[in-house]
């Protein structure tokens, strides 16, 4: 395109109007050139005749007089500034610079600031008030009772069903074929027992009786599978679980 002729003369060529240019894009201001006059040729601050008290005139010096006390009552300056103090360096109007890091506190925008933190502190107070109270029954973790169920109810399970009972018991033991057999069929009982006494625990605890006292249902549907009757036992001695906001509001009633 730009050796063909550029965009306009693409435009031209295929007979489309140019579309407008942006308001956006703005001419590039020109950077004022510091002239400093050491000689007071073009400096009027320098050099600009007569002071008022050195005018031999009275007429004269009564006009001057008279259009320093007007400019005064204005507020405008008597005295003319000098070129390099009214030079403005390139640049230094602080535009395209980054984002200001102190803003301009007017008392309107203190106020909304004042009401966001307010909103911001409500917010956090609510979410903590709905929050449950922490309870170490609620952690992951089979101690107790649990774990020596659930340890005597794997031993159980694993010896009456394993494959390598039978030779234990015969080759080590000294059991006949019968007695063996006679035996892991009594253990295979108790261990099926076992094990459905764990599915149905698990079931209840974490599907009945963990969602109606707000405790976690997965948590306490592992309990019930590994501790089986004595998980159930122990979900139900305990109260349901309440949040910080019911616990304050409990405390200040009693």
């Amino acid at each position: 395109i730009m050796n063909a002729g550029g965009r306009r003369e693409m435009y031209s060529l295929m007979g489309l109007p140019e579309p407008a240019i942006s308001n956006r894009i703005k001419k590039v201001k020109k950077v004022p050139k510091l002239v400093i006059d050491r000689t007071g040729e073009t400096d009027q601050a320098r050099y600009s005749g007569l002071k008022v008290t050195q005018i031999l005139d009275d007429e004269e010096m009564g006009k001057r007089l008279a259009e320093v006390q007007e400019k005064t009552k204005k507020g405008e300056s008597v005295k003319a500034k000098l070129v390099e103090e009214e030079y403005v360096m390139p640049f230094a109007d602080k535009r395209n610079t980054g984002p200001r890091q102190t803003p301009d506190w007017t008392p309107e925008r203190l106020d909304e600031e004042g009401k966001r933190a307010g909103r911001a502190m409500s917010w956090a107070k609510k979410a903590r008030e709905g929050e449950f109270l922490k309870d170490p029954f609620e952690l992951l973790s089979i101690e107790g009772s649990l774990q020596l169920y659930s340890i005597v109810t794997t031993l159980i399970t694993a010896f009456a069903f394993g494959k390598s009972s039978t030779k234990l018991l015969e080759d080590v033991l000294q059991f006949s074929n019968s007695e063996s057999g006679s035996l892991l069929g009594l253990l295979q009982v108790p261990a099926l027992v076992f094990v459905l006494a764990s599915i149905g625990s698990c079931v209840v605890c974490g599907a009945i009786l963990a969602p109606s006292k707000n405790r976690n249902w997965f948590v306490w549907g592992v309990k019930g599978f590994a501790g089986g009757p004595l998980a159930i036992l122990q979900l139900k001695s305990l109260d349901s679980l309440i949040t910080r906001g019911e616990a304050e509001e409990k405390a200040r009633s009693t």
